[in-house]
């Protein structure tokens, strides 16, 4: 199955000439060149939201925004309509998971993850989640991948589904949450960056600005559990006549089930 973690950077006023309405359509010729089962993308607002729905009508769009606010961010997961959802889900990384735009004091905003349950065309059997991280406080980040983990083994007791786990943490590799995180401090269960598969992605940016630049951060991951097997991975840099799709490049991975 091939996997897109894509921060699609909200549309921002100070961005002029790389607004969303200047690059969404070489994010549609990303999302349709690249023939993804599964695609979590981050900082989609309510606008950009209508035009995603426009054209991926071959596609099921499901998440939540994160507050009731008219700018408000989503974390949606996008799946090709050959697939079945069986069930899906937005929670809230705080005390009220279920409650909409609750967050910690210390958040800068409220911070979310959306869930699926799939079968894919093939009957695969998965659970996927995505997220987007605290950018701000390293102790954010570490709550919320606290409340993630717990969300996750909850829904792991119940259907012990292989896992993938995508999204912009806004952390290094080498970072405490990132550690703590595929080590299982806080969900016993083991996961694996897809970028292990080719670690020279490490020294790549992720996030570049929209220049396609060689420095910058390395902050989008694509993690799967030990059921999974990763076959490939890349992070895509095209652009259209030198225009990105966003300031984030997409982490692309194909992965599949290990042979029993």
């Amino acid at each position: 199955m091939l996997v897109m973690s894509f921060n699609l950077r909200s549309d921002f006023i100070l961005d002029i000439n790389n607004r969303w309405i200047n690059r969404k359509d070489i994010v549609k010729e990303i999302m349709f060149k690249y023939n993804c089962d599964i695609i979590g993308v981050q900082e989609l607002t309510n606008k950009m939201h209508k035009d995603l729905i426009e054209f991926t009508k071959d596609f099921n769009v499901i998440g939540k925004a994160r507050s009731k606010k008219l700018f408000a961010e989503r974390n949606d997961l996008i799946i090709p309509k050959k697939h079945s959802i069986e069930d899906h889900k937005t929670i809230w990384l705080s005390e009220t998971p279920n409650k909409v735009g609750s967050q910690p004091w210390f958040s800068l905003y409220p911070r979310i993850c959306t869930t699926a349950k799939l079968k894919l065309e093939d009957n695969t059997n998965i659970r996927v989640y995505n997220t987007h991280l605290d950018c701000l406080l390293p102790q954010a980040r570490d709550y919320g991948i606290k409340k993630l983990s717990k969300f996750i083994e909850s829904n792991y007791k119940e259907d012990k589904l292989p896992i993938i786990v995508m999204g912009d943490f806004n952390a290094s590799p080498k970072s405490k949450v990132v550690k703590n995180f595929v080590n299982g401090k806080y969900f016993n269960k083991t996961f694996f960056a897809v970028q292990e598969k080719n670690t020279e992605l490490y020294n790549k940016p992720t996030r570049a600005g929209f220049k396609g630049k060689e420095n910058g951060y390395h902050i989008d991951y694509i993690f799967v559990s030990e059921e999974l097997e990763i076959v490939d991975v890349d992070i895509i840099t095209d652009s259209v006549n030198g225009k990105y799709p966003s300031d984030h490049f997409p982490l692309l991975a194909n992965i599949r089930l290990k042979k029993s």
